[in-house]
């Protein structure tokens, strides 16, 4: 059988978009294995890490930050209190808002899955240096600012 010789994709830029993507999804099922052994799916940890980080916020609000519908995050949110993670709460100066806040079991997962993911984040860009590490933030940066306001 005749190998072909040429490239898949006839881009450069879609070459580097399919590496972009390969990486996410390694990394990410890294990640989603070191989450699953502590009885989390990734999109648990998120709502979990955003609401711990800003110590609990509306519905919407997680949404924004997580660019996930409010319908998405309802299921989250669902599973997260049932495992007795996180509380919905009505906000008292306006009752249409719906607060999350972490319990006490959830700031206690919180608190002690932070350092898990950050040792298996700094896994994935131990092969680059401090600098290239400071370069590649640099680029998506760029990256994400332009194609946010585009």
């Amino acid at each position: 059988m005749p190998v072909n010789t040429h490239p898949f994709f006839t881009r450069y830029t879609t070459s580097l978009w399919v590496r972009f993507l390969r990486f996410n999804l390694v990394s990410n099922k890294k990640l989603q294995d070191e989450l699953e052994r502590l009885d989390l799916t990734p999109p648990q940890f998120y709502v979990l890490a955003t609401i711990g980080y800003a110590g609990g916020l509306p519905f919407g609000e997680i949404g924004e930050k997580m660019m996930v519908t409010v319908s998405n995050l309802t299921g989250i949110v669902d599973r997260l209190e049932e495992k007795k993670l996180v509380v919905r709460e009505r906000d008292a100066r306006d009752r249409r808002v719906v607060r999350v806040t972490l319990t006490d079991k959830g700031s206690k997962v919180y608190r002690n899955t932070i350092p898990v993911f950050e040792k298996s984040i700094s896994q994935f860009f131990s092969p680059l240096s401090k600098t290239q590490q400071k370069e590649l933030a640099g680029l998506l940066r760029k990256l994400i600012r332009i194609s946010s306001s585009a």
